[in-house]
């Protein structure tokens, strides 16, 4: 017999004895709900493998960033007519994707989201056979997240990032590489690149802060390699972003190129790798998942709220 509901909850952050409760609540109310519990990184595939067989039409992962990330690679392997929706319960210590989104940080009140509201459609990002849901982070921000020591993490959340990153900054070499989209070809002395679907990654820092789940478009920031004496101009720049400005860039685009002199350090929805040359592009509509309707990271459902209130005032 299927289920309607699948909950995959990391192995790492399954001691959830409320969530135990709200599932033995749903069950007597009706409502099919099936656990599975992650041991290794594949398990992740492999369940929404199996409720997508079995004809699961929601499956809801309980997680960090990484776990999120793998279960939307895991979607896209799925015939689009076979995807389930995707839910997310935020587990983890940063949980950018959830927080910049807007769904519950409670574990709680995030299932019962996860459970009760509709599905939107959204966009993701790709680099080779890899999708991303939110931000692919290079050059410091990489460095600080590798850098940063589990325990850290753990102790302060997204403030480690910061507090390491305060440390390094100084120190930072910047990577020399070239740049591609659409109408536009040059050279960059990087310090930060960030190519985001989503806005904040690394705890918090919101790195692609003008971008859009559903806009069929990639947020590309670049910060150039700069001097203490640059700071104040880097900081104007940040507050007024744009493609034209020289130490802070910012682009739209459906497709970058990146080239690199030396392998980039780059963390994808959190995971680290490494990145000499690729091309990232953006899928729109790829999967259906649960955020808010007046989610920020939402430009039609934005766009329509706006309409409505000069619509009011007229």
């Amino acid at each position: 017999m299927s289920s309607s509901i699948r909950l995959i909850l990391n192995g790492k952050s399954s001691d959830q004895p409320r969530l135990r409760k709200m599932v033995n609540r749903l069950r007597k109310q009706g409502i099919g709900v099936d656990v599975r519990v992650t041991w290794e990184g594949s398990d992740i595939e492999d369940f929404i493998y199996q409720a997508s067989a079995n004809g699961v039409e929601r499956v809801i992962v309980g997680g960090g960033d990484g776990t999120v990330h793998g279960a939307a690679n895991a979607l896209m392997k799925l015939p689009e007519e076979y995807r389930p929706s995707l839910g997310i319960i935020p587990l983890g210590t940063a949980n950018d994707f959830a927080r910049a989104a807007g769904i519950p940080p409670s574990p709680t009140e995030a299932f019962a989201f996860a459970v009760r509201e509709e599905a939107i459609p959204i966009d993701l990002g790709k680099i080779g056979d890899t999708w991303f849901i939110n931000v692919v982070s290079g050059g410091f921000g990489a460095s600080v997240t590798a850098s940063t020591p589990p325990m850290l993490k753990r102790m302060l959340g997204g403030g480690a990032y910061s507090l390491v990153g305060a440390a390094r900054i100084l120190s930072f070499s910047p990577y020399s590489g070239r740049l591609r989209m659409p109408d536009f070809e040059d050279s960059a002395d990087m310090v930060v690149i960030a190519i985001g679907n989503g806005r904040q990654a690394g705890g918090a820092q919101e790195l692609t802060a003008k971008a859009y789940i559903d806009d069929g478009l990639l947020d590309v920031l670049v910060i150039n390699d700069f001097r203490l004496r640059d700071v104040p101009r880097l900081l104007r720049q940040l507050e007024h972003l744009s493609p034209d400005n020289d130490l802070v860039r910012y682009f739209r685009t459906p497709w970058i190129e990146l080239e690199c002199e030396t392998a980039l350090p780059v963390t994808l929805d959190g995971e680290m790798r490494e990145v000499k040359q690729g091309r990232f592009e953006i899928a729109q509509g790829a999967i259906d998942v649960v955020v808010p309707a007046d989610s920020k990271m939402l430009k039609n459902r934005v766009e329509t709220s706006v309409a409505s209130d000069d619509a009011e005032e007229e």
